[in-house]
């Protein structure tokens, strides 16, 4: 008995599962290495206050080692253009407006909005670029780290200025952020990658070789430092929370997606670099910069927790759509 040839609707359905399982066969690793994190921070196996110390050395020392590494390596490509930051930011801060402006405006309109477009680049962004798309992804992912902090923590305090609460000396605090963006390890070792790479400074070979080492460290160091950072927060505010995480995994990313694709028509690569970036949990950062400010942190905290979670979820999803 013979049976039916299969169709084409049945391949692509084949297809589909078979590249699905393996996105998702790349991403476990990744979670696990974060839910060991998690658990480490929960029990008493380790010494108290490691989580503070893997976190600063991650941010600090690893990961701008990865990026200086790169951009180094790399340096800014010829299909790097203004299309490439304007797809990513333009949604951005569409996104921001509409929840700093255009829906419940007050007291926690900024903290909402910084919610819903912050990033988690560096602890999950490249880690999953890494893992899924390859190093090479990496120099369309370069411009938009260096200015991702800057971008979002400036429009944070222009909103917070409007703020009915709003008090003076809020102006000393947006330039003392964006000094401090500035001075951020991550930021600064893209911008020391690029100069070096222009002006064609030719490295000694241990110094690479020791970029390179401290580079293969960031990307576990950063999981594990994620998943111990989650093991402090709790759940408020359900369902803002969920409204702001689900703006964050699903509408900017689409936005983003948009744009890049049917607006610039950009690279296919570049299109997966920039939604992938937009479809990262909340960052942590975000949460810091509220409390800072004296305002309350707890619905941020919550996002960050929340979209961390369900990014496990959102992202294979994103990864599948964009195959």
């Amino acid at each position: 008995m013979q049976h039916p040839a299969p169709t084409d609707t049945m391949r692509l359905s084949q297809k589909n599962e078979r590249g699905f399982s393996l996105l998702l066969a790349l991403l476990l690793p990744l979670f696990l290495i974060a839910g060991l994190g998690w658990a480490l921070a929960r029990s008493s196996w380790l010494a108290r206050g490691w989580p503070n110390g893997v976190s600063e050395l991650t941010v600090k020392l690893l990961v701008p080692a990865l990026l200086l590494n790169g951009a180094y390596t790399n340096g800014i490509s010829a299909s790097i253009s203004w299309q490439l930051l304007c797809a990513f930011y333009l949604p951005l801060v569409a996104v921001f407006l509409l929840y700093a402006h255009g829906w419940r405006r007050g007291a926690g309109a900024a903290p909402r909005a910084l919610a819903a477009t912050y990033s988690n680049n560096a602890f999950v962004g490249i880690p999953v670029l890494v893992q899924t798309v390859g190093n090479d992804s990496l120099r369309y992912a370069f411009p938009i780290i260096a200015f991702h902090s800057l971008v979002g923590f400036s429009l944070y305090y222009l909103c917070a200025r409007g703020d009915a609460g709003a008090h003076r000396g809020r102006g000393g605090k947006l330039g003392a952020s964006l000094l401090a963006a500035l001075k951020n390890p991550i930021v600064a070792s893209l911008f020391i990658g690029f100069a070096l790479n222009l002006g064609g400074v030719d490295l000694p070979a241990p110094v690479r070789q020791l970029l390179a080492m401290l580079a293969g460290a960031a990307l576990p160091c950063a999981l594990l430092a994620l998943g111990a950072s989650l093991a402090t927060l709790a759940p408020q505010r359900g369902g803002e929370t969920v409204l702001v995480a689900a703006t964050k995994l699903l509408l900017l990313p689409l936005l983003v997606w948009l744009l890049a694709r049917h607006g610039f028509g950009l690279a296919p690569e570049a299109v997966k670099v920039l939604v992938l970036l937009s479809a990262c949990p909340v960052g942590i950062n975000a949460a810091l910069v509220v409390k800072a400010d004296g305002k309350d942190a707890g619905m941020v905290g919550s996002a960050i927790l929340l979209s961390s979670i369900l990014c496990m979820a959102t992202i294979p999803l994103w990864l599948w759509f964009l195959h």
